[in-house]
């Protein structure tokens, strides 16, 4: 609980910076959209490469849990979330900026479901990936898709 607390706050936070300006700077600003983009994708692959990489280990009984400051920092210093912020924030807020705090609220909102469930699943399924095998299975898995990801940024997506 203490991680999805940290999660959702620093959401909000960065969801109220893109509102009332963020978003506006990089997307008008095509040096900065670049930049912001070119290290998203960067940030991706090597997200892919660290999984493909590592050599997974067994969480043993009792081990320290993740806590509130780890969920904000895993906002915070995600690059590829300022970028999807920005993206969605852009298309919805206009010049007259009416909706914001409904933008705002909503966002969080939806982030809140999805990560409770994403955590959720994740605690539920846990007993599954015990052993190294399953383990390294699933770091190429998310890996590869990482860096498939990035790749079709790369090229040709949003």
């Amino acid at each position: 609980m203490p991680f999805y607390c940290g999660l959702l706050i620093s959401v909000f936070a960065i969801a109220t910076a893109s509102a009332f300006g963020l978003s506006t700077i990089i997307l008008s600003n095509d040096t900065a959209y670049q930049t912001t983009r070119l290290a998203s994708i960067a940030y991706v692959v090597y997200l892919g490469w660290k999984f493909l990489i590592s050599k997974p280990t067994v969480m043993e009984a009792g081990a320290s849990e993740y806590g509130f400051v780890d969920g904000m920092v895993l906002t915070v210093l995600n690059p590829k979330f300022y970028a999807i912020v920005a993206a969605i924030f852009s298309q919805f807020i206009g010049p007259d900026n009416t909706a914001i705090w409904t933008l705002i609220i909503g966002f969080t909102a939806v982030l809140a479901f999805s990560q409770l469930v994403w955590l959720t699943a994740g605690l539920a399924l846990r007993p599954l990936l015990k052993s190294e095998t399953a383990l390294r299975i699933q770091s190429v898995v998310f890996g590869l898709l990482l860096i498939g990801v990035a790749i079709y940024l790369l090229v040709g997506g949003a």
